[in-house]
């Protein structure tokens, strides 16, 4: 037999051994060719690539060039023809942002200078209005400043605050409106026409006037988009929200409209930057929508360009015979792509990235339709033999663990039978012998005979049923029964054999009657084998602990004990026949190893279940589930 499996196993491994070294040196082969193919692609990316990037430098160091010319909007056609076409045209100055073609900016980075109220002039109309609340007469001395040029606005914002405390809406709403023709800024820096606008649409959405708050709302948010207002970023963002909060705008402003407004108050701190620092400065920024930005700044102004998104497209001519060749740009920290490619830092043309050349796969051909049929053919070959031989090896492997689980248990079973058998031959030949001469010690003995003998009774029973319960061939007698009260016996004839072996055991089983269809004999004994696996692998801890509840109509009775647990990658293979845990063979335990296969097989003849929980080092708790009579 063994010389059979020595033979059959050099047959496998040399069998694999001649597939594997086809496929090795069919492989190596096929690697050659295909290092040189990748050799001369690599090798003609990198020259690509090198022409590519010197050749972005250049055109980013044109663009540089033209854009100190650049000094007014609409550039000349000749500076035009200079830089990218489709291309927006920013020029900011003191005072200043021009934009060609025409972009409405949401926010402008320095609104224009406030108008400046002669001082104290409205003191007089303030304290009539605050202080004695005397309404009428703070108009009437508002109405001469609203005729003159420099205090109409403040005094057209005063006189509509005052009406509306009146309790005079329509008069209100109608010096908003004046007020709503005003080009004026407040000391603040916010235009009066949208504070008069931003007033009117609060006033008639207080009013229920859903429909003109809507329209003035829309005629807010349509100035606002169009950049009707020089305002801050603060500004703008405050009057979107405060539309928002009346129900009278839709969700956020438009993403490009406000990225490009961002865009130009950041062009304007680098210019403010430059200036502090006495020196003219350029840059050339990638925006997130794939376009680029590129600026000069001196002490008088900054000029700067955003591309459109296909810039790199428009700007990156590769040579005619290059359509198999791809080409990304790579923001900083971003992952290379896979398969054949080029990386080339951008460093040079002063930008921050990267660009990937890649070459396409190469195309459907016959010898690429061969080289995948063979390669099919290969792997194929491979899985059959391999398949083959796992299946073999499993089957021997299996064959010799269950003999080897067969030997252990003969040797178990041996001992088992041996140490009762030693001992009833020693007190036998004592007896026979007439040698224990006490009649308290005589009677001793028997009492030993007798459960030695019992012992042994037990343990060629198990055996017996066990090989009936494997074969199928075990009857069991179905009667009800108090679940509770078997165990109870259980635990009684078991509890001078763990005192015996320094053993107690506690019981917590529920009042009521647990009734079940079940062998009373069958549940004494998995109670019994549970009990003693419980003391055998106890050996610190000398209580065993025996617990029994009902619930959703089934009666749970546990075994628990504070032992040495069974190890995780062990709980599914123990339930096995002549299955044992590692922990407990290393520790010289004995035992025959079908005690929890014949547990599970019983409580599956009942139509029950067994758990088991279980921690290295705190014990285990077995679980007999079995359904009420009842409800079975």
């Amino acid at each position: 037999m063994l010389s059979a499996r020595r033979s059959l196993s050099f047959f496998l491994a040399g069998v694999v051994g001649l597939a594997i070294w086809q496929v090795w040196l069919s492989w190596r082969l096929m690697e050659q060719d295909r290092n040189l193919e990748l050799q001369r692609t690599r090798e003609r990316l990198e020259q690509i690539a090198d022409l590519a990037v010197a050749q972005l430098a250049r055109t980013l160091g044109d663009w540089e060039l033209g854009l100190r010319e650049l000094n007014s909007l609409p550039p000349p056609p000749s500076l035009r023809a200079k830089l990218p076409a489709g291309a927006t045209f920013i020029v900011v100055s003191h005072g200043s942002v021009t934009v060609y073609p025409r972009t409405p900016l949401l926010f402008v980075p320095e609104p224009p200078d406030a108008d400046v109220q002669a001082p104290r002039v409205f003191d007089a109309a303030e304290e009539l209005e605050l202080r004695d609340q005397q309404y009428d007469r703070a108009l009437a001395a508002l109405q001469p400043l609203a005729n003159e040029a420099a205090t109409r606005s403040e005094a057209l914002l005063r006189i509509a605050r005052i009406e509306r405390k009146a309790g005079r809406t329509e008069a209100a709403l109608e010096a908003y409106k004046r007020l709503g023709a005003e080009t004026a800024l407040n000391p603040s820096g916010t235009p009066y026409a949208l504070l008069a606008a931003n007033a009117r649409c609060r006033i008639l959405a207080e009013l229920g006037r859903r429909e003109e708050a809507s329209a003035e709302a829309k005629s807010i948010r349509t100035g606002l988009l169009e950049g009707r207002w020089p305002l801050r970023r603060e500004a703008f963002e405050y009057t979107w929200t405060e539309l928002d909060r009346l129900g009278l705008a839709a969700g956020q402003p438009p993403r490009s409209s406000f990225d490009f407004s961002l865009l130009v108050s950041e062009l304007y701190d680098r210019w403010q930057g430059a200036i502090r620092a006495g020196s003219c400065s350029s840059g050339r920024d990638p925006r997130p929508d794939s376009s680029l930005a590129v600026w000069n700044a001196t002490s008088e102004r900054l000029s700067a360009i955003v591309t459109s998104p296909d810039w790199l497209n428009a700007s990156l001519k590769l040579p005619t015979n290059s359509n198999d060749i791809r080409w990304t740009f790579l923001f900083p920290g971003a992952p290379a792509g896979t398969g054949i490619s080029v990386t080339r830092s951008l460093a040079e043309a002063q930008l921050p990235g990267r660009l990937e050349f890649s070459s396409l796969p190469p195309a459907w051909g016959a010898a690429y339709r061969r080289r995948s049929l063979w390669l099919a053919g290969v792997g194929l070959m491979l899985m059959l033999v391999l398949a083959s031989a796992y299946a073999i090896h499993r089957g021997i492997s299996q064959e010799l663990r269950v003999a080897r689980l067969q030997s252990d248990f003969v040797a178990a079973v041996s001992h088992e039978f041996r140490s009762p058998l030693t001992t009833l031959r020693t007190i036998t030949e004592l007896l026979a012998q007439d040698r224990i001469a006490d009649e308290s010690r005589r009677r001793q003995s028997y009492l030993f005979l007798d459960r030695e003998t019992n012992r042994l009774h037990r343990l060629v029973e198990d055996l017996l049923d066990f090989g009936r319960m494997e074969s199928g061939r075990k009857q069991y007698r179905i009667e009800a029964y108090d679940a509770f009260q078997l165990v109870r016996a259980a635990v009684a004839d078991f509890t001078e054999e763990a005192a015996a072996s320094g053993f107690r055991v506690e019981t917590n089983l529920g009042s009521g009657p647990a009734t079940i269809q079940a062998d009373e004999e069958a549940v004494r004994r998995a109670v019994r084998n549970l009990l003693e696996n419980a003391i055998k692998y106890s050996p610190q801890c000398r209580t065993v602990w025996v617990d029994g509840t009902m619930s959703d109509h089934q009666v749970s009775i546990s075994v628990r004990d504070q032992g040495m647990g069974i190890d995780p990658r062990e709980q599914r293979e123990i339930f096995q026949k002549f299955v044992r845990g590692n922990a407990a063979k290393k520790a010289g335990i004995k035992g025959t190893g079908i005690g929890l296969s014949m547990v599970q097989q019983i409580v599956a003849a009942l139509g029950g279940e067994i758990r088991l929980e279980s921690r290295v080092g705190a014990g285990s708790t077995f679980t007999i589930v079995l359904p009420l009579a009842s409800h079975s």
